[in-house]
């Protein structure tokens, strides 16, 4: 900590942390949020995908040409394969944002780190891909946690000193 007094607790309730959002709260308090709509997003692709084989399942009892019908087995057979591995993917992001939660709930910067890894590979994989969206996403969401992360290895995000940095529009 240096000379200005940065990363100790204040008693005059100067916020010394990063704003986040547009100054609408503080980063612990945008990590919990951002993880929490991430686990979201998570659980209905996952249903997406019950909702896809349904409509697989109904266009069968529709289609009558053998040609579309064999097209439509192949893109079942196809979608079934990546479907497992996609919620394999989902189920890892859902438990990531858990513990990233967790992290920023408890001022847990191993455990704010895990949700950032996570946002960081599927970052990564999103731009080997040119999903622009998740490109978007990801980083949006990697965001706090890396200022999280900072200021908790600063002093200035810790429980003592949470009085301070507390900061919402809504949520408070």
């Amino acid at each position: 900590m240096d000379k200005s007094g940065y990363g100790l607790v204040s008693p005059s309730a100067y916020k010394q942390g990063h704003k986040c959002c547009g100054g609408c709260c503080d980063v612990r308090r945008a990590s919990i949020i951002v993880n929490i709509v991430n686990i979201i997003i998570s659980l209905l692709f996952m249903l997406e995908f019950i909702f896809i084989d349904k409509i697989v399942a109904k266009d069968e009892e529709v289609i009558n040409d053998e040609e579309q019908l064999n097209n439509l087995h192949t893109a079942a057979a196809i979608i079934k394969k990546l479907e497992g591995l996609l919620v394999f993917f989902l189920m890892i992001k859902i438990a990531c944002s858990a513990v990233g939660i967790h992290g920023a709930y408890t001022f847990s910067v191993p455990k704010v780190g895990v949700a950032l890894g996570c946002y960081t590979v599927f970052l990564i994989f999103d731009v080997l891909t040119l999903s622009f969206g998740g490109i978007l996403m990801d980083a949006f969401f990697a965001y706090p946690h890396i200022y999280l992360i900072m200021e908790m290895n600063e002093g200035i995000m810790s429980p003592e000193n949470y009085i301070n940095e507390e900061q919402s529009c809504c949520c408070v």
